[in-house]
């Protein structure tokens, strides 16, 4: 009996034993180490994870890098070539006698109204039949010929038979950018062809009108004009 007991105790003194020298093995004593160990595993991932990105980031500075190079010798190519001509364009200029280069252009010496300019009934999707001014201009050279010149025009209407403060019915005026897209002509001549809704500034009572138009030489600076009579 005696030894059965000491038999039975003898586990519970082991185990009082093991507690005296520090092996306690309750969950608590592994939290702190456990965690430690998830800390330093989530860090490692989270630094593997950075260095693509940094690897990417960097050939992506190299690419634009490169892209950068290749533009900057495209364009100081370009500046080269453009400069070559100029300076060929130079020396050709410099080699050719001004009087005689300026006496070979052909530049306006008088503008023409045709015999085709008028008032004219045209149809309008809006209100039917509208008053529109037709303008046949031909700037002529020294030659005798008609040439597409680059300028200004200014183009009046007047009713001579009219008050002096109501003479004036209406001007326009076109800009070089805007008259060469006006250039037109036929098989026997060509010219710039104006068109000008004059509806409402016309009546039923006029006879005749005075067309004028002014022409500013863009190359000579010189003003031309001309005038005829139509019939509205």
């Amino acid at each position: 009996m005696t030894k059965t007991m000491r038999t039975q105790n003898s586990p519970q003194r082991d185990s009082r034993s093991d507690i005296s020298r520090g092996k306690d093995l309750r969950p608590q004593n592994y939290f702190v180490p456990l965690c430690l160990c998830g800390f330093l595993f989530f860090a490692g991932c989270q630094e593997k994870a950075k260095t693509p990105k940094s690897k990417g980031s960097k050939q992506l500075v190299g690419v634009k890098s490169e892209q950068s190079e290749v533009t900057i010798k495209r364009e100081n190519e370009e500046l080269k070539a453009e400069n070559k001509q100029l300076k060929e364009q130079l020396e050709t200029l410099m080699g050719i006698d001004k009087p005689a280069r300026l006496e070979a252009i052909s530049a306006v010496s008088s503008i023409e109204l045709t015999n085709r300019c008028g008032i004219y009934d045209k149809d309008s999707n809006d209100t039917g039949k509208k008053k529109t001014l037709v303008v046949y201009l031909r700037p002529i050279d020294d030659m005798g010929d008609c040439i597409k010149a680059a300028g200004a025009v200014k183009i009046e209407l007047w009713n001579l038979n009219a008050k002096p403060a109501e003479a004036l019915l209406s001007s326009w005026l076109i800009e070089p950018e805007k008259l060469k897209k006006r250039w037109s002509g036929s098989l026997l001549t060509s010219y710039y062809k104006l068109q000008f809704d004059v509806s409402s500034i016309l009546g039923s009572k006029e006879k005749e009108l005075t067309l004028k138009a002014e022409f500013t030489d863009y190359l000579t600076g010189k003003i031309l004009r001309a005038q005829r009579v139509i019939k509205p």
